[in-house]
């Protein structure tokens, strides 16, 4: 008998019913297609989506070895999930009042903590390179009225 792990059969299983609720209940919605989009469109094939990865999820369960995949997770520490979450709040908390510099600044290296921390040069390329992605694209491209650099008093 294959050994099953049940955390992921159940996860597979949950996934899918989650998919077919989605489905049921955006029934009744237009779809349309691909090039005439209706309202829903976009939530049916996230529904199909969520069903095929609850499907591949719950066969991923079943294959021969799959309980031992648990001690893959053993190497998540808990100093990843908090550099992470000070990475997102850091950017959330500065970015309009020091701006987007400022903010990519501080997430990226909170971030770079979660890890093994980046050497200040690459850090310093990370973040100019991130900073001028972002800056072109939302600031000049989108026109969004974000602050670059911060403003003093």
């Amino acid at each position: 008998m294959p050994s099953l792990n049940h955390r992921d059969l159940w996860a597979g299983v949950v996934l899918v019913a989650f998919g077919g609720v989605a489905l049921a209940l955006g029934a009744d919605l237009t779809v349309g297609s691909a090039a005439d989009m209706g309202e829903g469109y976009v939530p049916r094939m996230m529904a199909i989506a969520l069903v095929v990865l609850g499907a591949l999820v719950t066969v991923g369960a079943l294959r021969p070895g799959a309980a031992s995949a648990e001690s893959r997770f053993d190497a998540v520490r808990a100093r990843s999930i908090v550099f992470v979450t000070l990475a997102v709040l850091a950017f959330a908390a500065t970015l309009q009042t020091l701006g987007v510099m400022v903010a990519i600044a501080l997430s990226c290296l909170s971030a770079s903590f979660a890890g093994h921390p980046l050497a200040p040069r690459p850090l310093a390329i990370l973040i100019a390179l991130l900073s001028a992605g972002v800056i072109l694209i939302f600031v000049w491209g989108l026109g969004l009225p974000l602050t670059i650099f911060p403003t003093v008093f």
